[in-house]
């Protein structure tokens, strides 16, 4: 048993490179909400990233019970974007929980988000039963949609 007791997770953050266009997918595409958004002082971010001069504009969104901090910083200079597939070391995906996963395949499309390999149903595990598919935003991004099985 750990020292350390966790009281609860504040949140999950990623990187994006167009905070307008991630915020529209989640909240017209998935009914995520945006709690706060705005920039943060230079100064501040520059010393929790350890980079010099990083210009970061912040959204807070919730959904499903979860909060996501969604961070761009697409005017600080010498940002790279990488783009691992999901089975490279460093890649990370967000699972929803979804009601219809053939609708939103369809409106997804619309969104700019494309799929990574097919369609399937878990074999094993917690998810056993359940339909899920990767998409991917342009930036890579990967969403996974989960519909549930429900017996």
């Amino acid at each position: 048993m750990s020292k350390y007791a966790v009281l609860s997770t504040n949140h999950v953050g990623l990187v994006v490179e167009d905070l307008d266009r991630f915020l529209k997918i989640m909240t017209e595409l998935f009914d995520y909400t945006v709690i706060d958004r705005g920039p943060r002082e230079v100064s501040v971010q520059s010393k929790v990233t350890n980079c010099p001069q990083a210009q970061v504009e912040i959204a807070y969104i919730t959904g499903g019970g979860f909060t996501l901090e969604v961070l761009c910083y697409a005017h600080t200079e010498g940002i790279k974007l990488y783009k691992p597939r999901v089975v490279d070391v460093g890649h990370w995906h967000l699972s929803i929980n979804i009601e219809d996963i053939s609708k939103v395949r369809i409106a997804a499309k619309s969104y700019g988000l494309c799929e990574i390999g097919e369609l399937i149903t878990v074999g094993n595990g917690p998810n056993k039963g359940n339909q899920i598919i990767y998409l991917c935003t342009p930036e890579g991004i990967v969403i996974e949609l989960t519909q549930q099985f429900h017996s």
